[in-house]
């Protein structure tokens, strides 16, 4: 199974507000997204890139992962926005929005290869790892071609939701049925090819039940994290998308049970009143690997 860093709550920081860029040093947020997309005014671009540039390249740095957010391929502004967050230092992710084409992340792979360090060129533990956007009816026709880019630099598929439903003309539910079949086949060509899968963000910032329903049914539906908007929004994530503690503590017993069944030459064998067989120790595993992830174990 891939090790990854976890990205249970992946927090958007606009790069143009120098208050909120200093506060996300001290974020515990799993991944922290500096943005110079959405979040930044057209006229404010420049002043986002040298902002976010300095900060990338001072002392501090987040203690998640750190990541940019440049505009999407074809917006003039891409190109700038790479070239800049590529030569910092403490530069660990891309998120490229609207991806529709498996060119857009061999794009961002070439300028990888080209401007940083070979530590961060390949597949190792320091390469940079790009987030595909998943944001429109394109995108997601052509998300198996996407999901097989990036030379082991693509991580994770994400979904942004309100630019889809826009793109589709879906109308916006607060049981959000309307997504299900974007967002459980984004998830199922994520698992497909070994990447991550991020859902969508909580838009209600200030209504903390409605943040669990939708961090609860994410992690149901398989994905492995949610987009945040906001600071008080990461604690609630964090607790949904991450294994209990009964969850682990389960966990460990099929594991170390199905290991003493196999030297036994037994496969599927009873444990506390269930049955266990090799798709339940998977799951186990599974479990594990995220909470080890995340540092609970």
């Amino acid at each position: 199974m891939r090790t990854r860093v976890s990205r249970r709550a992946m927090l958007y920081v606009p790069g143009s507000n120098p208050r909120m860029l200093e506060k996300s040093l001290v974020s515990p947020a799993d991944s922290v997204s500096y943005d110079l997309e959405d979040s930044v005014a057209p006229s404010k671009k420049s002043e986002a890139r040298k902002l976010i540039g300095e900060l990338l390249d001072g002392e501090r740095r987040p203690k998640g992962e750190v990541m940019v957010r440049i505009n999407a391929v074809g917006t003039g502004n891409e190109s700038a926005d790479l070239d800049d967050a590529l030569r910092t230092r403490h530069i660990q992710a891309i998120a490229l929005p609207k991806t529709t084409d498996p060119e857009h992340i061999e794009w961002v792979v070439s300028r990888i290869q080209r401007l940083c360090p070979k530590d961060k060129q390949t597949g190792g533990s320091n390469a940079i790892r790009i987030i595909a956007m998943i944001e429109n009816a394109i995108g997601m026709i052509r998300i198996e071609q996407i999901a097989q880019s990036g030379q082991g630099h693509l991580d994770a598929l994400l979904f942004a939701a309100e630019d889809y439903c826009a793109d589709v003309g879906l109308i916006r539910t607060e049981n959000r049925l309307e997504m299900l079949y974007a967002r459980s086949k984004l998830v199922t060509t994520a698992k497909a090819f070994g990447l991550q899968a991020i859902d969508l963000v909580c838009v209600n910032y200030k209504d903390p039940e409605a943040l669990r329903i939708e961090s609860e049914e994410g992690r149901r539906l398989g994905f492995d994290g949610k987009q945040a908007i906001h600071p008080d929004q990461i604690e609630i994530i964090h607790r949904a998308f991450a294994p209990s503690p009964a969850d682990i503590e389960k966990a460990l017993k099929i594991r170390d049970a199905f290991e003493k069944h196999d030297l036994a030459g037994r496969g599927a064998f009873e444990l506390d009143e269930a049955m266990i067989d090799a798709p339940m120790q998977k799951q186990a595993l599974r479990i594990l690997a995220k909470a080890k992830a995340a540092g609970l174990v």
